[in-house]
Order: structure tokens, then C-alpha cells, then sequence
């Protein structure tokens, strides 16, 4: 049976992955998003683990993926002493900083299995890394990055609190675990990659610094949902369209020399203005192909797949991405009656 039918009560292991490399790109340079340091990550994992500890009666065993800087351990050394029902087992794997660590933990995590639920501390861009390996294990993502709109702009006390509620069985995993959509990339029919929020084109040849900050430069976007509350490229389709995560459909625009002009909100503090050509929606298991041309397609606002002219490639709209926690709801149905 999957995690997403099991009861909660079977289920006492926590994954953890905090991304040392979220929120420092480019984007502190080319607009004016904020520093998220690792003291600050640091912080929040230890309210993490506090929130966690303070509801939980049975021990728990938190599973977490190493890193160059020691975040973990960090946290481990600073709070082991007020913690009463946890205890800690790190990932044995080699860690070089980069997304490959992610990736590798995230396998090892499926493989180990029994896991109840991943909590990660990152961005749209960490989260879409997980999502490719995390199958029907359940994910708590708390933002900790540039683009924030999959990832819970969440105080982490709050978020650890819920974890906890979960594992112990307080509430039914039916009643807050949601399959959320994604959007699958196909070269020539096979999968290459996946995006939580936006599949971008770009009208660019080198990938070069992967963090996109220039409008100018987009030719398609394609959502699979938006958030009027959030930055990043979804944006420009949320100006136009409103897509929420419980709608069915996705959508997408493509900006032209004229159309609808729309501002929008490309990064913190970066607004720019284009214009909309044509926009539409993307019916559940629907795609949209892209046309013939040389450029760069930017995944959850990040450079990562580069096209050749004699490539057919195409965005789906898949209904059965990755399983999402309902933070609300779980804190909801846990009060006291």
C-alpha cells in the first residue's frame, strides 16, 4: 500500500533535507532578494525539530541528508539536549554542494524505505530535485529559496508541529495528503525533466548563469499552477490567468512584440513590462509542443535544458505529481475539541 493510503500510525521516521545552496543565487545581485544564510537555515531547523518534538510521545527517528557545511550536525549539537523524542541517523553518502547531493539523498531515502514523511528546506528549484526521486513519500517543504510558491512560506515551528501530528496518527494521511500537479518535458518523446510551477523557453543559446531575471528573453510559459502572492516567472501567466493548485487545468502564455501588457513581479524588487500574444489552458494530461528553434528551457526559474532546431520537445501536464502535505489542514484537524 502507498504512503498515501497507510495510516499514520505506522509510520515513524522523518527525512530531512536542508539545501545549503537555497536562496543565494544570482537574484541577491540582478534584484534584491534577501540572503537566506545558513545561520538562518540553521534557525530554522531547529524550530523545526522543536515543533516536532513538542507533540510527538513515541521516538522518532529523523533521517537527514549530509552537507559540506555541517547544518545538521550543527543543529544536533545545539538543541540534542532539549529534544526528548528524537534521534538521528545521517544519509552515508558523499557530499560535494551541489544538486547531485539532493538527488542522491532523495534515492537513498525511497530505497531505505519506511520513510513518513520529507521535510525540506529549500526552494521551487530543491523541491522540483526531490520531486523527480520521491515518489509517494509525503513532502513537507517549508521556502527557503528565491521562488517559493511549491515550497510554504511556513513559520517552521509550525511546520514541525504538523510533521509530528502526522507521524503520530493524530490525523488520517487521506485527510491532508494531496497529489499536486507537475509538468513533465519530453525531447523527442522521452522524459527529460520535470517542473513543479513553470516550464519557461528562453530565447537563449548558453545556459550561462541559470537563475532567470530577464523578461525579455521568454518566448513561452507554461504553468502548471500560480500564486498571485508569489514572484518568479508563473507570474507573467498569473497577470493574465489564475491557475490555483486545485485546479485541474494548467495554462500558458507567450509574450510577443504586442498584446495585453502586463507588469510583472520577475524576482524580489524586479518588476518588468512585456506584452502577451497569445495565452490558453492545458487540460489534465494535456501538452503543448514547442516549436522548432535553438534556445534554453528554464525549469521552476532555473536554466536547465538546452534545444537544437531538429529537436521536438513538449511540455504534459501531469495530475499525478508528487504527494504534498496540507500544513492547514493537518494543524486544523489536530485541535483539541
Amino acid at each position: 500500500m502507498s504512503p498515501v493510503g497507510k495510516r499514520c500510525t505506522e509510520l515513524k521516521t522523518m527525512g530531512l533535507i536542508v539545501n545549503p545552496a537555497a536562496g543565494k543565487d544570482i537574484r541577491r545581485l540582478v534584484a534584491h532578494g534577501s540572503v537566506f544564510g545558513n545561520r538562518e537555515k540553521i534557525n530554522y531547523t531547529i524550530r523545526i525539530l522543536l515543533g516536532l518534538d513538542s507533540v510527538v510521545s513515541d521516538p522518532v527517528m529523523v533521517y537527514f541528508m549530509p552537507d559540506p557545511y555541517e547544518l545538521v550536525d550543527t543543529v544536533i549539537d545545539e538543541i540534542r539536549h532539549s529534544l526528548k523524542h528524537l534521534s538521528f541517523e545521517k544519509a552515508a553518502m558523499t557530499v560535494f554542494g551541489d544538486e547531485m547531493d539532493t538527488v542522491h539523498y532523495t534515492e537513498m531515502a525511497v530505497r531505505r524505505g519506511g520513510i513518513s514523511s520529507l521535510v525540506v528546506l529549500g526552494g521551487d528549484g530543491t523541491n522540483r530535485i526531490v520531486a523527480r526521486n520521491s515518489g509517494l513519500i509525503p513532502l513537507f517543504p517549508v521556502s527557503a529559496g528565491t521562488n517559493n510558491v511549491f515550497a510554504d512560506n511556513i513559520e517552521p515551528t509550525i511546520l514541525g508541529m504538523a510533521v509530528g501530528f502526522f507521524i503520530q496518527g493524530v490525523i488520517s494521511s487521506r485527510e491532508v495528503l494531496e497529489r499536486r500537479k507537475v509538468l513533465r518535458i519530453y525531447r523527442d518523446g522521452q522524459e527529460k525533466d520535470i517542473a513543479l510551477i513553470d516550464a519557461v523557453l528562453l530565447e537563449k543559446k548558453e545556459i550561462g548563469a541559470r537563475a532567470v531575471w530577464d523578461a525579455s528573453l521568454v518566448r513561452l510559459v507554461v504553468v502548471a499552477q500560480t500564486d498571485a502572492l508569489k514572484t518568479g516567472l508563473s507570474s507573467i501567466v498569473e497577470r493574465i490567468v489564475r491557475v490555483s493548485s486545485d485546479d485541474s487545468r494548467g495554462a500558458f502564455v507567450r509574450p510577443g512584440k504586442e498584446g495585453k501588457r502586463i507588469s510583472a513581479p520577475i524576482a524580489p524588487g524586479l518588476i518588468q513590462e512585456l506584452f502577451v500574444s497569445d495565452w490558453g489552458f492545458i487540460s489534465p494530461q494535456g501538452s503543448i509542443d514547442i516549436e522548432p528553434t535553438e534556445g534554453v528551457i528554464a525549469l521552476d526559474g532555473e536554466r536547465e535544458l538546452t534545444i537544437r532546431h531538429q529537436e521536438r520537445w513538449r511540455v504534459m501536464l501531469d495530475s499525478q505529481g508528487p504527494v504534498k502535505a496540507n500544513i492547514a489542514r493537518i494543524m486544523d484537524l489536530s485541535r483539541c475539541s
